[in-house]
């Protein structure tokens, strides 16, 4: 119930058409070329006045035909017009003034508003009863309703707020909640507004079993998916999590988990989870194209699932001008108590590093799963790499590794392809053992964390920074696949692909990269973007992979960029030119694909 009492005082200086053209005549036909709003800081305020205005709607043939009549009808409504579409942010007492400005049969309006003194919250009376009020989480949220005391009574921040309390009632099982007191008492003449709220929340649902229908799979194995046991408290989050990992699994193309609160029995709600497969196999075939791998095609092929296990199979080929990789996975569920999968993989990949060849074959058997907002792999790595030290060698050397590796990602963000607010963090460790067959006992970790922070509604500052160590007295037998390189697309821009590191000098004076123990690069971007698809940023990088404290010399480089918002995710195309004394003299053209994170 909103109590609104009538208006007291309105000044409204209108000055009339006829007066201003200086001799009346009703049926000259005249054309309104604007229509401005002034006196009004806050954009939401101005963008609603100026919405509620009849003489703004107008159409354009209205607009080239008007009659000194009909304007003047408009410009009387223009006050009670400004009036109505300030209320909604607290001001009821706004003073207008219309003024015409004219040019021959050419009018324009100019709308000058001054807000007034708004109405504030005076007092505020809200309560919950029933069950919900021993729950935290309804308290806390009725302890950040808004306004509070002392801020402008904003209709629109007023109702989401009641709405927000009233969706949390239902996330939390409070499905009998009422809201059995809503008045809102205004008082224009004292500018003060009293806020009187009461809930009954009624008895808090909980959980049901979940039923699951039209899939192929054998029974048990959906079933533990299920992040509840029937006669936990109701929680809407717990159902976004069934969906949420049903997703992850790739099997189905629709998911629909629907609580079923009218058939509950003891207040347990029954779950029905509707499922629909997907196309079983899925083909892929294309052209890619980058700075750092160069022109190349890709192929593979894909079984979402090959047995009523769930089981799934995969194998993907790259041929690139410098690099190639045929890589073939087998997955099998291990949904029992961590989500996440068992996989074996074998992979062979060759990749030239400064003109050094490596070729490596590798075996993987991996265990993966998500520990709270953490996504693992634990894995055991087996690996033999064939290379030449430097370019002009003549023997291969081998190398022989056998380690396990632990991965975990960790990130948050407002948009997946589009972030405003983001954060993310990867770590690996990785260490090899003699024991364990290895040629050379090692231990290393790397880290890579992001940041995005935007700024208005146009504006973003990227921050990226990685790290990295070694810890080995047999660096000197480390393959090249698992040296610390930096430059390249997504490290130091200006620079080839892993063209930053330590170094090997031939007798002919020939220096060629051979990377280093350690690493750290850092990145700072701006972004503007121009439209809602287009925008160009600037940044400057800088990192280096060396061996030693004293080795460490961060090369520098500095560019400009454009910003694509393509329907398939982000698109950048960076022009950048390295400073330090590993780079070349002329720029350097990247090329990248895919989210911020």
């Amino acid at each position: 119930m909103l109590s609104l009492p009538p208006v007291r005082k309105l000044t409204v200086v209108v000055l009339s058409t006829a007066l201003l053209a200086g001799a009346p005549d009703a049926a000259r036909a005249l054309e309104l070329r604007t229509v401005t709003v002034q006196g009004l800081a806050d954009e939401e305020m101005r963008d609603n006045v100026d919405d509620a205005l009849s003489l703004q709607r107008l159409n354009p043939n209205r607009r080239a035909s008007l009659s000194e009549t009909r304007l003047s009808y408009l410009l009387r409504q223009v006050p009670s017009e400004v009036r109505q579409a300030l209320e909604p942010f607290g001001y009821y007492e706004p003073t207008v003034d219309a003024q015409v400005q004219r040019t021959g049969e050419t009018v324009s309006v100019v709308v000058v508003v001054q807000a007034g003194t708004p109405v504030k919250v005076r007092g505020r009376s809200l309560a919950i009863t029933g069950a919900g009020r021993d729950d935290s989480a309804l308290v806390r949220r009725l302890q950040r309703f808004r306004p509070r005391e002392g801020q402008p009574f904003h209709h629109g921040v007023y109702e989401d707020s009641k709405a927000t309390m009233d969706r949390l009632l239902a996330e939390r099982g409070y499905f009998d909640a009422v809201l059995q007191t809503h008045t809102v008492t205004v008082n224009r003449a004292e500018h003060a507004a009293d806020i009187d709220l009461a809930w009954v929340s009624g008895d808090r649902h909980a959980l049901g079993a979940a039923s699951f229908q039209g899939h192929d799979f054998r029974p048990g194995l959906l079933e533990n998916l299920i992040p509840w046991k029937p006669g936990d408290p109701y929680d809407q989050r717990q159902l976004l999590a069934l969906q949420t990992s049903l997703a992850e699994l790739d099997y189905f193309s629709a998911i629909d988990v629907t609580p079923q609160p009218d058939d509950a029995t003891d207040l347990q709600v029954p779950v029905s989870v509707a499922l629909a497969m997907a196309k079983q196999s899925i083909y892929s075939a294309g052209v890619r194209a980058g700075t750092d791998s160069g022109l190349g095609v890709t192929g593979g092929v894909e079984r979402r699932w090959i047995n009523d296990r769930g089981h799934k199979l995969k194998a993907l080929a790259s041929l690139a001008q410098r690099r190639n990789d045929v890589t073939v996975q087998y997955k099998i569920p291990a949904f029992a108590w961590l989500d996440g999968w068992y996989a074996v993989s074998a992979s062979v990949r060759e990749e030239p590093v400064d003109e050094i060849e490596s070729q490596l074959v590798e075996l993987v058997g991996s265990r993966s799963g998500k520990l709270g907002p953490w996504d693992l792999v634990a894995a055991m790595n087996v690996r033999r790499e064939r290379y030449r030290d430097s370019p002009t060698g003549v023997d291969y050397l081998y190398s022989n590794l056998v380690f396990p590796s632990l991965w975990a990602q960790w990130s948050r963000t407002d948009d997946l392809l589009y972030p405003r607010r983001a954060l993310g963090v990867t770590m690996e460790v990785r260490g090899g053992s003699s024991a364990l067959g290895s040629d050379i006992d090692f231990l290393q970790f790397s880290a890579k964390g992001q940041w995005v922070h935007g700024f208005g509604r146009r504006d973003r500052l990227l921050l990226r920074a990685e790290a990295g160590t070694t810890l080995s007295d047999d660096f000197a037998e480390f393959p090249p696949s698992l040296r610390f390189y930096a430059g390249g697309d997504r490290s130091v821009r200006g620079y080839a692909y892993r063209e930053i590191g330590e170094q090997f000098e031939t007798l002919g004076g020939d220096r060629y990269v051979v990377g280093g123990k350690h690493l750290a690069v850092a990145s700072v971007e701006y972004e503007r973007m121009f439209t809602r698809q287009w925008g160009g940023a600037v940044f400057v990088d800088a990192g280096d992979a060396f061996d030693r404290r004293d080795d460490f010399k961060a090369e520098l480089g500095v560019g400009v960029g454009v910003r694509w918002r393509s329907p398939v995710g982000p698109v950048r195309v960076d022009i950048a030119r390295g400073l330090g004394d590993a780079a070349g003299s002329s720029l350097r053209l990247h090329f990248n694909i895919g989210p911020d994170l």
